[in-house]
């Protein structure tokens, strides 16, 4: 996912092709291969220097080395480049000034990076280490000649890393107004290439210069159109600045005009999930599986999401397909057990959960075995089977009781269920998922002043709890007439999470209640568009009935009806209707 912070997807080098493929006659999408510059160190090492190893350069050497250990850099630096000198051996030189600079002694450091580079040519790492050593000496006219002339020595192929480096060392030891300036007389230098722009951008996102940040990077863009990691970079900063806004527009646009960017298409994807949209998240990662159908990430979010929008028949496909694309992917049979239960081929289901060996998600497996055989064989052989397990923490020891709760729940033996909540409460007091367990089984058992204790208990705890402010705020909306207080709740609810549709439902009830008939039908209907769910069409459909809308009430019932035969809220509303 992408996160809400800063998030910028910086790097030296261009990145390679995620997937490839492109639809039938898209632009072009800009991707290179890793740029690689030939250095000393990549050629073949066999001319190192001959060099006497006299007793001087031994005594140099040695001293030099063990003032290293005892942490006396001044000593060290200074007999270490005298070993350099004398010797002229380039390792002397490179090690003379590393340890120069960490003794402070930049004069020093930089006569010995001069003296590796002299002995080095072509090998751009003294060049890099003279011009950091410039910019910490503050000398930025002679650190600007130096980068000027690391620029004219690069070879077409190098320039783009050159400047990536140079925005480096100016980001890490350059001062905003001065620094910016110094960039963009060198990006001035190559006016017509796409790198140096990208490099200003980086460097003005350390500068937190937002505004040069996206005008570099809409240059860059201009320069390479369809470039991926120019792109990639400018959603990732909309997103740093908390422009969620620009971010989706730019990010649309973008594959609007270069629909095979499946770079971006995968990080707009996973920012789409964090952003709750997850209709707009499948159809990107249904788009990613059809391109490239053996990436096994992509097929497999495409099943999550289909799994989590109710889309049993996609999900089971996709599950499948990554189960075949990775068989040790347990996850996937996990789902694939659960959505089989779901449309009650329980047999199915047993055998997707019994082929699970993941050490981690055995337990998970057999609490869901456990209400399968409920299902199949009756709730006592689900509870001996939950009996048989272990837990092996207090994590899982709680699992098992919630488990258990939900067998019973199922089984329409709710008061046992709440003697087994009372009993794991005893056990693990204030544990806020046997709060939120047993507040929810109280509204349903009409024990209301149980429901708002344990509600409000677990909210002294977690006061972001959207599900507990939802939970209370409907129970508050549908059993008593405090309504203005069940809207407040809901609302707070609504505001962390404004995306989900149990949540939009008990607004819409709570407006019902307040008697808001037509903005309850607006947060009822959205609500069912998100998530066809039997409980929320029983309240759009009683909204619908009672205004007088009874055709559409009745079409809305029987869909839902159709697809929860079984739902006792619904049979209880249809029935309510017809008296």
């Amino acid at each position: 996912m992408v996160p809400r912070g800063r998030a910028l997807r910086w790097s030296l080098a261009a990145c390679g092709v995620w997937l490839v493929g492109c639809a039938a006659n898209p632009k072009a999408v800009v991707e290179e291969p890793e740029l690689e510059v030939q250095t000393a160190e990549s050629e073949t090492q066999t001319a190192l220097p001959a060099v006497e190893l006299t007793a001087e350069l031994f005594y140099d050497i040695l001293v030099g080395e063990i003032a290293v250990q005892r942490g006396h850099f001044s000593e060290a630096a200074r007999h270490l480049h005298g070993a350099a000198k004398s010797s002229r051996d380039y390792r002397l030189a490179e090690r003379a000034s590393t340890v120069a600079l960490q003794a402070k002694e930049y004069e020093r450091a930089l006569q010995a990076a001069r003296l590796w580079s002299e002995l080095r040519p072509a090998d751009s790492k003294p060049l890099q280490t003279i011009g950091t050593i410039l910019m910490v000496q503050r000398r930025l006219d002679a650190a600007e000649n130096h980068f000027q002339e690391l620029i004219q020595r690069a070879g077409e192929s190098e320039i783009g890393i050159v400047y990536r480096q140079i925005a480096e060392q100016l980001a890490v030891h350059g001062e905003s107004e001065d620094v910016m300036g110094l960039m963009d007389r060198l990006v001035q230098m190559h006016p017509d290439n796409a790198d140096a722009y990208y490099a200003m951008a980086f460097l003005a996102d350390r500068l937190k210069q937002s505004e040069i940040v996206f005008g570099a990077l809409n240059q860059a863009l201009a320069l390479r159109p369809g470039w991926q990691e120019a792109a990639l970079a400018k959603f990732s900063y909309y997103i740093s600045q908390q422009d969620f806004d620009g971010a989706s527009g730019f990010s649309d646009e973008f594959l609007r005009e270069y629909p095979g960017a499946n770079k971006i298409r995968l990080h707009y994807a996973r920012y789409l999930i964090d952003q709750e949209n997850r209709e707009a998240a499948l159809e990107n990662f249904e788009i990613l599986a059809e391109r490239d159908p053996k990436s096994v990430d992509a097929v497999f979010a495409a099943g999550l999401l289909s799994v989590q929008l109710d889309r049993f028949e996609d999900a089971e496909n996709y599950l499948k397909k990554t189960v075949e694309l990775r068989p040790d992917n347990d996850q996937a049979r996990l789902y694939l057990g659960q959505i089989a239960a779901e449309r009650k081929q329980y047999d199915k289901a047993a055998k997707w959960y019994q082929e699970i060996r993941s050490e981690n998600l055995l337990f998970d497996a057999q609490v869901s075995l456990a209400r399968v055989i409920s299902k199949q064989s009756g709730y006592e052989k689900g509870l001996a089977h939950l009996d048989s397990m272990h837990p092996r923490n207090d994590e899982e020891h709680v699992r098992l009781i919630l488990s258990k709760e939900h067998v019973l729940r199922e089984a329409k033996r709710p008061a046992d269920a709440k003697t087994l909540l009372d009993e794991g409460l005893q056990q693990f007091p204030d544990n806020t998922d046997l709060l939120y367990a047993r507040g929810l089984l109280a509204a349903q058992l009409d024990l209301l002043v149980l429901h708002e204790q344990d509600m409000r208990r677990l909210l002294e705890k977690e006061p972001q709890n959207a599900h507990a402010l939802n939970a209370l705020g409907y129970t508050l909306a549908d059993q008593t007439e405090r309504y203005q207080e069940a809207l407040e709740l809901i609302d707070q609810a609504l505001k962390l999470k404004p995306e989900d549709p149990f949540i939009m439902d008990s607004m819409g009830w709570v407006q019902y209640r307040l008697g808001n008939h037509q903005l309850a039908i607006e947060y009822l209907e959205r609500a069912l568009e998100k998530r066809e769910d039997a409980e929320i069409a029983a309240h759009l459909g009683e909204v619908l009935w009672v205004i007088g809308e009874k055709t559409r009430a009745e079409k809305v019932l029987k869909r839902a009806l159709k697809k929860s035969p079984d739902n006792d809220v619904l049979l209880t509303t249809i029935e309510k209707l017809k008296q």
